[in-house]
């Protein structure tokens, strides 16, 4: 009987761990997917040849449509890497900001 109690335990740590970690999971991929989505909307519009200074933009935790629990953030910074040149990076945050993924690209003038 105790060494059934023992596995018993041992199966149900193995268990909770591994529903954390699928959690984990899937607040990662959700938030690359903002993201990477966010990112392909700025490459979209394109490079900004009015901006001078650096821009940051944020969609606030529950402002983001059937994504109450992220908050996105676009930095814009002109002139990095290079003068002509623009870095366009979007992080998003999720758990009250412990936690987060970025994403990042250059734009140039066409």
């Amino acid at each position: 009987m105790g060494l059934f109690s023992l596995a018993v335990l041992v199966l149900s740590g193995v268990t909770i761990t591994a529903s954390k970690g699928a959690a984990a999971s899937r607040h990662l991929t959700i938030a690359a997917t903002l993201a990477q989505d966010k990112l392909e909307q700025v490459r979209r519009a394109g490079y900004n040849a009015g901006l001078t200074v650096p821009t940051e933009t944020t969609e606030a935790y529950q402002t983001i449509p059937d994504f109450p629990l992220y908050q996105r953030v676009v930095r814009m910074e002109p002139g990095r890497p290079v003068p002509d040149l623009q870095t366009a990076t979007v992080t998003v945050w999720w758990a009250d900001d412990r936690h987060s993924v970025f994403v990042s690209t250059i734009l140039s003038p066409r």
